[in-house]
């Protein structure tokens, strides 16, 4: 399994100060002529979803996407009629794709430092790491990972017109039981119950596994190929990868040349 580390470096992972998001100046109660008092809103308990474009991992991984999904239209040739659906075993043995894996594996170490997490003797492992082609109607209904999984990541290779989105749901059961109607599905706010993501290709995505989360039926015509990643935390030992803050490669297409991510 990939494990990775992080010395002391200036983190990769932007992060927004959602600990105390004060809005008095928008809540009004009362007639402030009359110095009544302002409402301040805080917020705890968050849930973060992190987001970056890294294009430049795309090359290499479509290229050894067409091997594995080769491989397995060999072995599986037909798509099941109800689940159409290709995944392949794992990418975890690819030495070409260390960069790639680096890349995650340290920002997904640094979300939990920015978190506030104490990851000083931790590792993020890589649990499994695996290809997915959703052709037309195919999706992935709402779930969760298990079995010590601490985080989760999608990176999007071929996203086609009318593609199907990732979906988070809103992982507070107690909220979700009570819920009040909300008045516009098409905002997100407070009252939402999931968040969908329109992901271009590049995009990477990544979470806490505790957060359920799905993709919607794809209804493109063409597939939607996507890498999706589970990572675990566990004692760091002497042979961790040793991961400072990436470089972007030689063939960064990037534009801006930011590869920072952001938590959304």
């Amino acid at each position: 399994m990939k494990k990775t580390k992080s010395k002391k470096s200036s983190p990769q992972v932007k992060t927004e100060d959602a600990t105390s998001v004060v809005i008095g100046k928008d809540v009004q109660v009362g007639n402030l002529e009359n110095n009544e008092p302002q409402i301040n809103r805080y917020y705890y308990f968050c849930t973060p979803v992190y987001h970056v474009n890294v294009p430049q991992f795309l090359p290499k991984l479509r290229e050894i996407a067409e091997v594995r999904l080769e491989q397995h239209r060999q072995e599986v040739p037909e798509l099941h009629p109800v689940f159409p659906i290709r995944q392949t075993n794992t990418l975890l043995d690819e030495p070409e794709l260390k960069d790639f894996f680096d890349f995650v594996g340290y920002n997904c170490f640094q979300s939990l430092v920015e978190e506030g997490y104490h990851m000083q003797e931790l590792a993020v492992i890589f649990q499994e790491a695996w290809l997915q082609e959703h052709h037309k109607h195919s999706g992935h209904d709402e779930h969760v990972h298990g079995y010590g999984s601490q985080l989760v990541g999608f990176y999007f290779l071929n996203t086609p017109e009318d593609s199907g989105r990732l979906v988070f749901h809103d992982p507070r059961p107690a909220k979700r039981q009570i819920n009040l109607p909300e008045a516009d599905h098409q905002m997100a706010s407070d009252a939402s119950t999931a968040i969908n993501f329109n992901p271009k290709e590049g995009d990477l995505f990544f979470a806490p596994s505790w957060v359920p989360h799905s993709i919607s039926r794809h209804v493109g015509d063409e597939p939607l190929r996507m890498v999706h990643m589970t990572l675990s935390v566990n004692r760091a030992e002497p042979h961790h990868y040793d991961t400072q803050p990436p470089a972007s490669g030689p063939n960064d297409q990037s534009g801006s040349g930011d590869s920072s991510v952001t938590v959304i």
